[in-house]
């Protein structure tokens, strides 16, 4: 059974977007055109992060950013190996790191829990702080 690495919207502004990530490519974030996933918010850099499929393997990297790029709520330096369930917060955009299966549908997250994070969560204190600031 084949499985396709999906990143999917769980805050912000493209909530319930998905977008497929490419064996041995990558997807592209940031609020420049050329990206694969635009995020039109002044917190977001022109290239601010990148999501690699290589080897079978997903890695999150910071492209330069200057807010960061956060993996389960602690920025990422470098690069970061990434699993099913994982979040990826960019700003006050989160996306959630699933595999898709063969028929369209999600696999099943390995707590077995419902993609509960795909409908609106309010705006817990925990999806609206994205910022860093290091002169602080």
């Amino acid at each position: 059974m084949t499985l396709t690495p999906v990143l999917i919207c769980t805050a912000g502004e493209l909530l319930g977007e998905s977008w497929e990530i490419p064996e041995e490519g990558s997807v592209e974030i940031g609020r420049a055109d050329s990206n694969t996933i635009v995020l039109p918010d002044d917190g977001v850099s022109r290239f601010h992060a990148r999501v690699l499929y290589e080897e079978g393997a997903l890695w999150l990297q910071d492209a330069g950013s200057r807010n960061g790029v956060f993996h389960n709520n602690r920025r990422v330096t470098g690069h970061q190996k990434l699993k099913p369930g994982d979040d990826v917060s960019v700003a006050l955009h989160t996306f959630q790191v699933r595999s898709r299966l063969p028929d369209g549908s999600l696999e099943p997250l390995e707590d077995g829990d419902p993609p509960e994070s795909l409908t609106p969560a309010g705006t817990s204190d925990a999806k609206k702080r994205r910022w860093f600031w290091p002169f602080g």
